[in-house]
């Protein structure tokens, strides 16, 4: 059917009906008649086109008002531009770009060097309005730092304060005040006495004596300097008297210990007649000569030891029997605790989201590569992934949608890697791949598979496709001087893939 056909059947349709149409009325049946027939007529599509040119947030909701001609179109444009105001977003930015000036003021006088550090050169370098790529390095500066930082330290403070509190500036100001008191001393002069005073040798009664004088009379002196080096002589004195005294006492005491010990090897070697051995090794011990009381009393434990070692005997088999039943429980616990050890060690490398490698284990992971080429000349590449547009991601569909295309691409490296590569998420959307004895030219192909596979792969979230390309940078350890630069390198090209238009891998200089 022509258009002068479809011309036709509109004509006809107006005059049997007997009504005076007007251009759009015209337009409207004209348009019917051409759907009806199957025919495409470029001007009765203008409106679905005109949408089309909308960006996507006005599309989704231009959908629903079933908008049907022009009429209609330019009523919903005006309808949502007099809703727009302009001067309102752009106070609404200044605010907050303010807001963000002073929160960096408030953090820049905290007294942690690092973030102090972070806070002063941020507030140099931010300003109205920054390029994705700028606020990108800015929020990875604080990811690493909050990577890294321990706030439990603050808990340990309150601890030695005595307090109960998670302000860092009110455990400051206890920790000043504890350390500031002026500390009662008097109890500890007696404890410092007792630990000078020999236990064998009665030789240093003087010396003990003048030092407890002189502490009593003053103690500041148990905080000075001299105190300490007065401390010190006199505790190696008393060591070594001690030690010269009790040689002398225990001389006679270690040849029975020499020979019990004989006894016993001698015993635990025979499974019966255990009985008369201890006897023996009683009455040897009983006719040992006399010493004086300290020494008596030492030897009447061994007597003692000596003639329970028969009753212990009996129980040896049992014991044992016991004992390697524990050995094994022990053993099965080792093995239990070995496994959750490596379980732990695997997740403080793995990202909580993607499951794959973290930024921590990549840099692990980079140093062990470059110690491998520093002293056997292994050559190394590097591959610097982010994913494209990901912003426009999160805006659009919402955050647990750019969760749920990481969680993806994670799974898609761990697929597609080899068992000797690692591939780890190192913040954000970037991801980085160290692939080792690999050169430039096979790096670039693992990447360029790697780009088409994410590129043909259907993404989805609730029912929703979302398209996903990913750009990459590559550097090979040859090209450098170092593993820091090679990272550097990769980055830089990977930059370079964006610029000249994203969803594409960069392996030289000029892409």
């Amino acid at each position: 059917m022509t258009i002068k056909d479809i011309a036709k059947k509109a004509l006809a349709h107006f005059k049997e009906s007997g009504y005076v149409f007007t251009p759009d009325e015209y337009k409207k049946v004209f348009c019917n008649e051409a759907k009806k027939a199957k025919v495409i007529i470029k001007d009765c599509n203008k409106v679905a086109e005109y949408i089309t040119k909308l960006d996507k947030k006005y599309q989704m909701i231009a959908k629903n008002y079933n908008i049907k001609n022009l009429d209609e179109l330019i009523v919903f444009l005006i309808n949502y531009l007099n809703r727009e105001d302009a001067s309102k977003e752009k106070e609404n930015l200044e605010n907050f770009f303010l807001y963000t000036k002073r929160a960096l003021d408030v953090i820049a006088v905290l007294p942690i060097i690092k973030s102090k550090t972070i806070a002063i050169k941020h507030i140099d370098f931010l300003k109205p309005y920054m390029e994705k790529e700028e606020f990108d390095k800015l929020r990875n500066e604080w990811f690493e730092f909050l990577s890294e930082f321990d706030p439990s330290i603050v808990k340990k403070g309150a601890r030695v304060a005595g307090i109960k509190s998670e302000d860092a500036l009110e455990v400051i100001d206890a920790l000043i005040k504890k350390f500031e008191e002026s500390p009662e001393l008097d109890y500890l002069v007696d404890a410092l006495i007792y630990t000078l005073t020999p236990s064998y040798a009665p030789f240093m009664n003087n010396e003990v004596a003048i030092l407890k004088k002189q502490i009593k009379e003053d103690n500041s002196f148990i905080l000075s300097k001299a105190f300490a080096e007065d401390l010190k002589i006199l505790t190696q004195k008393r060591i070594k008297l001690d030690k010269e005294e009790l040689k002398r006492k225990l001389k006679d005491l270690d040849q029975i210990a020499e020979r019990l010990s004989i006894k016993i090897l001698r015993i635990l070697e025979k499974t019966d007649g255990s009985s008369r051995e201890i006897k023996n090794i009683t009455v040897e011990l009983q006719n040992w000569r006399k010493g004086d009381g300290d020494f008596e009393t030492i030897k009447e434990k061994l007597l003692t030891i000596a003639t329970s070692i028969d009753k212990e005997l009996n129980h040896f088999s049992e014991e044992m029997r016991r004992e390697d039943e524990e050995i094994e429980k022990l053993r099965q616990k080792v093995h239990y605790l070995e496994g959750k050890l490596k379980q732990l060690s695997k997740e403080v490398k793995t990202d909580f989201l993607t499951d794959i490698a973290n930024k921590k284990a990549v840099m692990e992971e980079l140093k062990k590569q470059e110690s491998a080429f520093n002293r056997y000349g292994t050559n190394y590449s590097v591959v610097f992934f982010d994913i494209d547009h990901f912003k426009n991601i999160n805006d659009t569909y919402g955050h647990d949608a750019g969760d749920v295309i990481l969680k993806s691409l994670g799974l898609l490296f761990k697929r597609y890697a080899r068992d000797v590569d690692m591939i780890g998420r190192f913040g954000g959307e970037e991801f980085v791949a160290i692939l080792p004895n690999t050169d430039k030219e096979g790096a670039y192909k693992f990447a360029e598979k790697l780009r088409q596979i994410i590129e043909k792969t259907k993404f989805m979230y609730k029912n929703t496709r979302i398209n996903v390309t990913v750009s990459g940078g590559v550097a090979e350890r040859k090209e450098t001087s170092s593993s820091t630069e090679t990272l550097k390198l990769a980055d830089k090209r990977l930059y370079l893939a964006k610029k000249t238009g994203r969803n594409r891998v960069c392996a030289e200089d000029k892409c």
